[in-house]
C-alpha cells in the first residue's frame, strides 16, 4: 500500500491495479472511501499524515528527527467541531531551534496543506513543549532589564596580536616595508612621491625665506673680496 493509499484510506484491488482516485467532495469529506469512514478511522489516518508530514519537514530541512516528536490530541473547537491538537515537543537543546523555530512551523504547516487543503477544519491548533533529556547546558535567566535593552551589537572579531618587539629591527625592518609596498596600489605610490616632492620644496622654500628675512636690514656689500696694495720690498 503506497503512501498516497494509506492516507486516502484506499486499499488496492487483489488484481494488482490501483482503484480510482477520490473526487475532490471526497477528499473534502475527509479522505473519503466507498463506505463513510468512521471517526476513528479517520482520526487514525490524520494522525498518520501529521507524523508523516513531520517526518518529511525535518529530513528537508536536515534536523535530526530525534530533536522534535510530535503528539496528537483529540480537540473540540467552540463550535463543537471535533478534530486534533498537534503537540510538538523538543528534547534537544539548540539555540538555532529558538531562532527559526517559527519558519520551521511555517513549513509544517505548509507541508500539511500540500497534502491535504482542507487540513485548516480539523487542525485545531499547534503548541510547543520542552522535554529535554539533558537540561544543564540551558543558559540562566537574565537580568530583568536585559528584556527592555537594546540587543548588544555583534563584537568584532578578534585581531591577531602582532609579534613582540624582541630588537629584531633590522632584520624585520625591510620585511615590513617590502610587504607594505606590496600592498600598495600605483596610484597609491604616485600619490606618495607628489607628497615627497612637495615636502622637499616647502622646505627649500621655507629655508630661503628664513634667509632673506635675516638679511634684509644689513648693509649691501660688494661680491669681489676687498683688495689692498701690497707693499714695495726693497733689495
Amino acid at each position: 500500500m503506497s503512501l498516497w493509499d494509506r492516507l486516502l484510506g484506499m486499499k488496492r484491488a487483489g488484481s494488482g491495479t490501483a482503484s480510482t482516485l477520490p473526487s475532490q467532495s471526497q477528499l473534502a469529506t475527509g479522505y473519503a472511501h466507498t463506505a463513510s469512514p468512521t471517526g476513528a478511522a479517520l482520526a487514525t489516518t490524520r494522525r498518520e499524515l501529521l507524523r508523516v508530514v513531520l517526518r518529511d519537514t525535518l529530513q528537508r530541512h536536515g534536523i535530526p528527527p530525534s530533536w522534535i516528536s510530535a503528539e496528537t490530541l483529540l480537540a473540540t473547537s467552540r463550535q463543537r467541531q471535533s478534530g486534533i491538537h498537534w503537540r510538538l515537543s523538543i528534547h534537544h537543546w539548540d539555540t538555532r531551534l529558538l531562532t527559526h523555530g517559527v519558519a520551521l512551523q511555517h513549513a509544517l504547516i505548509r507541508r500539511l496543506m500540500g497534502f491535504d487543503p482542507m487540513a485548516a477544519d480539523w487542525l485545531m491548533g499547534i503548541s510547543w513543549q520542552y522535554a529535554l533529556h539533558d537540561d544543564s547546558h540551558c543558559p540562566p535567566m537574565p537580568h530583568p532589564g536585559t528584556w527592555t535593552s537594546d540587543p548588544q551589537p555583534e563584537t568584532a572579531e578578534a585581531k591577531p596580536e602582532s609579534p613582540p618587539d624582541d630588537g629584531a629591527g633590522v632584520i624585520a625592518g625591510p620585511v615590513l616595508i617590502a610587504s607594505a609596498a606590496v600592498a600598495q596600489t600605483p596610484v597609491d605610490a604616485a600619490r606618495e612621491d607628489l607628497e615627497k616632492l612637495f615636502a622637499i620644496r616647502d622646505a627649500d622654500l621655507k629655508r630661503h625665506a628664513d634667509t632673506d628675512a635675516g638679511t634684509a636690514g644689513a648693509p649691501t656689500r660688494p661680491a669681489y673680496i676687498a683688495t689692498e696694495p701690497a707693499g714695495l720690498s726693497r733689495e
